[in-house]
């Protein structure tokens, strides 16, 4: 079992570490920690956010016993001293206004001169190249909302989420450095393969839990000298037999009907098709039929609400009954009962998960750089502050006509968008919007739009090797099933069971480098 360990003040964030652990060991395979935990030996695998200076020695200790240890945050003095890394005082002259990036304009991006870059001679985790070469501190695709390329931002307020220390790492085990341009800042990550144990850190409170950089933290524990240290097992998001997963779905905020010509397309692709449904639109009768022919066709419904409010109302009860009652509305008009949702201009506060899982939902889609850090993470599962039973999805990349870029190839960032989904393991999402009278979300015309998603079908056809194409419900509902998959510890190895409602598709486990299938239960060595 994986251990997470925090002193009294940042409990708050050893949340947000446990939770992501939690979306990606599985149920059970780890827990909040204490300093006595880190002197037994039967607990080998750590992370400890913001060590104290007090816990210097007892931290070196376990470096000296196979072991594998990740640092969050700012690192103590002695832990620095016996890494060799060095704790300037001062921080560069206006470095922390780098972080931050102008809103994007149509036909093009905007990204922070702060950039976390891993060099290509850098150490490897498991023989593995990082999901992200590059990762700009904050970035833009439209005004200052949406990140296409699926992370959160990296801050300098002193928040979980932002660079916690000036700290200067040797060249020999630097993983990533952060910098302002083409000048060094800081160092960002680092490893170190000691005799006894490994230690890998990132200089962020909350670590990569927001980015496909994540997967380094997976790989680190599950297969990272294998054949000397201890591992624990990782549940993919992608199921076993494919290489890349991909769900597609239309927000339709004011007009369904508009939707059929990707409807389709998608038909003709023989990909499945998914509707986010606002309820009021609803009462126009016009846009009942093509949601039943959808279902027909094997696709997905979801609410987008009833009233499309922002932050779900404001408050609990606002979100509670905005679920409810667009539930309600759509079961009325189609026959059919959501269970899941996509956020209003994706915010999803934690009041709103409560709010919705109350109502009954078993999960949402949301996530997007703007606002809730918490929720936009790189696996989906359990959100912070949620309870079983009820799953979210980051899903932050918006094909767009004003997405579209006005330089060389249009959907370049869409290719790249879907390329650190398959690298990281990541189940890729992608949306669009139905046209209406009032706006067309960039789109010049229904052809453009139409020929867009086809060209972006072909290439993730030709770059995702053997890829699942699901519609949005199918794809949560296999998410859900991994998230409510326990892990528990053997006197040798672990024993992985799903739950008894066990969804088609195999779970793919990583482990010790292997790739395991679990259709039920099976027990790893």
């Amino acid at each position: 079992m994986l251990h997470v360990l925090a002193p009294g003040p940042y409990q708050d964030i050893a949340q947000l570490v446990l939770s992501a652990w939690l979306r990606s060991g599985g149920q059970g395979s780890a827990a909040l920690g204490s300093l006595g935990a880190l002197a037994d030996p039967a607990h080998a695998l750590h992370v400890v956010i913001h060590p104290r200076e007090e816990w210097t020695e007892a931290l070196l200790a376990l470096t000296r016993r196979p072991a594998k240890l990740l640092l969050l945050g700012r690192l103590s003095h002695g832990l620095a001293t016996a890494l060799g890394v060095q704790l300037p005082a001062e921080w560069p002259a206006d470095w922390a206004g780098h972080t931050l990036c102008p809103p994007a304009t149509a036909g093009g991006y905007a990204e922070s001169v702060a950039r976390v870059v891993y060099p290509a001679n850098a150490p490897r985790i498991a023989g593995q190249a990082p999901a992200m070469a590059v990762r700009p501190f904050r970035r833009h695709d439209f005004a200052d909302e949406w990140n296409n390329l699926g992370y959160g931002a990296i801050t300098a307020d002193g928040t979980p989420w932002s660079i916690a220390q000036n700290a200067q790492l040797p060249t020999a085990h630097e993983l990533a450095a952060a910098r302002l341009g083409d000048l060094p800042l800081c160092g960002y990550a680092g490893l170190w393969d000691l005799p006894g144990a490994s230690v890998l850190w990132f200089n962020r409170a909350a670590g990569p839990i927001d980015s496909q950089e994540w997967r380094l933290v997976e790989d680190f524990f599950s297969c990272h000298r294998a054949d000397t240290l201890p591992c624990a097992p990782v549940l993919a998001e992608v199921p076993h037999g494919f290489d890349s997963a991909v769900t597609m779905r239309l927000d339709c905020d004011e007009d369904v009907e508009s939707a059929r010509a990707l409807w389709d397309l998608h038909r003709a692709e023989d990909v499945p098709f998914s509707l986010a449904l606002h309820a009021r639109v609803l009462a126009d009768a016009r846009h009942h039929a093509l949601p039943r022919e959808v279902l027909a066709g094997g696709g997905a419904l979801l609410s987008h609400t009833a009233t499309h409010a922002p932050d779900w109302g404001g408050s609990y009860d606002a979100a509670f009954h905005e679920g409810r009652q667009s539930a309600d509305v759509i079961e009325a008009h189609t026959g059919y009962r959501v269970r899941h949702a996509v956020s209003p201009f994706h915010q999803t506060p934690l009041y709103a998960r409560l709010g919705l899982a109350d109502a009954g939902y078993t999960g949402c889609i949301g996530g997007i750089i703007r606002n809730d850090p918490d929720f936009l993470t790189a696996r989906a599962g359990i959100p912070p502050g949620s309870g079983q039973g009820f799953i979210g999805h980051s899903q932050q990349c918006m094909l767009h006509g004003d997405c579209l870029l006005s330089d060389g190839e249009p959907l370049r960032v869409f290719h790249e968008a879907f390329r650190l989904a398959r690298v990281g393991g990541a189940f890729f999402g992608y949306l669009d919007h139905p046209f209406s009278e009032r706006y067309a979300y960039g789109w010049r015309s229904e052809a453009e739009r139409v020929e867009a998603h086809r060209r972006f079908i072909g290439h993730i056809r030709e770059t995702g090797g053997r890829v699942l194409w699901a519609n949005a419900s199918d794809a949560l509902d296999f998410l859900s099933d991994r998230a409510h998959t326990t892990v528990h510890a053997l006197a040798q190895g672990h024993c992985i069971t799903r739950p008894s409602a066990t969804h088609r598709w195999p779970l793919a486990v990583r482990h010790r480098g292997q790739v395991v299938s679990v259709t039920t239960q099976e027990t790893l060595a």
